[in-house]
């Protein structure tokens, strides 16, 4: 198919966390349906000073910002945390061109933290994956997922208390709790944002390791480990939870962060996008951490390490804090 090129001079308005007044003058490139972003005024915008380009393989930076990515890879690394694009950067007619909508919807909420709308948080929504009847994955061992998700959820709630918190749980013993009722216990409560906790596994994949913290999909876009959206397939439309798009990213973006930063050992699996109904039908910014692999049986040793899951609980926390400190600035 002939690639048809549009190039339009207008004001990047509407576009996440960017306002009309500071957003600028950029050239929006349209190759087959989509805007796209060159990089050098990427790099203008965001102060980014350093190129390296080898292969397909790009790395711009600055004294705080860096993103590495691979062009036609939806993959890329922000400050030191993978992320997953909804598209892959490419390489057309000689110019290298980022996806508009990932610069708005996943790096802009990142690079420029300071200029997410304050969104107070004092207290915090903790819900274990699982209960009672449903137990989650099975894992190498057969351990429950239910058990240890109830188990991470008191640790990380010590953890906010100690640093000031007031703590919620959807679930304080192994009972069944439907996902709309988490939902609903969320919004109608004083909860300030909402944090999941689960268990993974890629059974019989024994291999498959690693964190990964999943955000709302943003209107429109596909889930990471969906195609159906190339195929105009499934419902796309808005979310209650979009109404924190920018709160979402960088939420899941600084506990990953400090996951990875706590236990530098373990993968990055990266943050993804996902519409799973806890975090779509919840009105406050929502993550949902998957904590490691209970398929793969040395992950599923470490996760049955209460030492381990102290230091996980911790740095969940911490990341928690840190997006309520980001949140708590003062207006300027």
């Amino acid at each position: 198919m002939t690639r048809l090129l549009i190039v339009l001079s207008a004001l990047w308005m509407g576009a996440g966390v960017l306002d009309a007044e500071e957003s600028g003058v950029f050239n929006t490139v349209r190759v087959e349906g989509q805007n796209y972003i060159n990089l050098s005024d990427f790099m203008r915008y965001y102060r980014l000073t350093s190129l390296t380009h080898q292969n397909l393989d790009v790395t711009v930076r600055s004294k705080t910002r860096r993103i590495q990515f691979r062009i036609n890879s939806r993959e890329c690394i922000v400050n030191g945390i993978r992320i997953w694009l909804n598209e892959a950067p490419i390489d057309f007619r000689n110019s290298i061109l980022l996806p508009d909508v990932d610069v708005r919807k996943s790096v802009d909420p990142i690079f420029r933290a300071s200029s997410v709308p304050k969104h107070e948080v004092r207290s915090i929504m903790i819900d274990p994956g699982h209960g009672g009847e449903d137990q989650g994955t099975l894992g190498y061992h057969n351990t429950q997922e239910k058990r240890f998700t109830l188990d991470m959820a008191a640790r990380v709630e010590r953890c906010l208390r100690k640093e000031g918190f007031k703590t919620l749980m959807t679930r304080r013993d192994d009972t069944f709790v439907s996902l709309e009722d988490r939902s609903e216990m969320t919004n109608s409560s004083d909860a300030d944002i909402f944090v999941s906790l689960h268990f993974n596994s890629a059974s019989p994949n024994t291999t498959a390791r690693g964190i990964e913290t999943y955000c709302l999909t943003p209107m429109g876009l596909s889930s990471t480990g969906s195609i159906r959206h190339r195929f105009g397939i499934g419902d796309f439309g808005e979310e209650p939870g979009n109404r924190f798009d920018a709160h979402n990213m960088l939420l899941a973006y600084l506990v990953q962060q400090s996951i990875l930063k706590a236990l530098p050992t373990t993968e990055d699996r990266g943050v993804k996008r996902a519409r799973f109904f806890v975090i779509k039908a919840t009105e406050r910014p929502a993550i949902l951490v998957e904590n490691g692999f209970l398929s793969n049986p040395a992950e599923e040793k470490l996760i049955q390490s209460a030492a381990y899951r102290d230091k996980l609980a911790a740095a969940i926390a911490a990341g928690v804090k840190k997006f309520a400190g980001i949140m708590g600035r003062e207006n300027s």
